[in-house]
């Protein structure tokens, strides 16, 4: 397990995840006893992170949260994730940047991008990252419907799981 992944509570707020799932999910994971797909989830306001990272864990996901661009580009080179959720808007860096960047990596990760933009934005944001070879999966205006985000997310385990099964 990698540095980042050890402090990953520590960097989450208290009531993100129930003290529960934190305790099983760690002890799991630390054993190698659990193969969660982990979701880096990038988003600087943290009340949205918290909400992602929630209905993550819900979906089936070990949500990892990036609160930047520099967060979410050392994330990126250090592990492979599942499933990376994006807000567009990143204080001082935009989506697209990040987008550019994940281009430039290669990264064939399913992109999920979170947008409290207009609607416009959030679908011009989404052909500006298909343009760049990446996989959006999908994109969801803020505030968030958890009922969509889960869905969507639900789609990428299955895609995944057919992809893994044997032909």
């Amino acid at each position: 397990m990698r540095g980042w992944d050890k402090t990953w509570q520590d960097r989450m707020p208290e009531h993100t995840l129930s003290k529960e799932f934190d305790d099983v999910a760690h002890a799991a994971i630390a054993e190698g006893a659990l193969d969660v797909p982990h979701l880096l989830v990038i988003d600087d306001d943290d009340l949205h992170r918290t909400i992602i990272c929630r209905a993550a864990a819900k979906a089936g996901y070990f949500p990892v949260p990036a609160t930047g661009f520099d967060d979410a580009i050392r994330m990126t080179r250090e592990r492979n994730f599942a499933c990376i959720t994006l807000d567009i808007s990143l204080g001082a860096h935009v989506g697209a940047e990040l987008l550019r960047e994940l281009s430039t990596m290669a990264c064939k990760t399913p992109i999920i991008i979170v947008s409290g933009c207009d609607d416009l934005m959030c679908r011009e944001t989404a052909k500006l990252a298909k343009l760049l070879g990446l996989n959006v999966a999908d994109a969801i205006p803020k505030p968030v419907d958890l009922a969509v985000l889960r869905a969507a997310l639900e789609r990428i385990l299955v895609q995944r799981a057919a992809m893994a099964a044997p032909p």
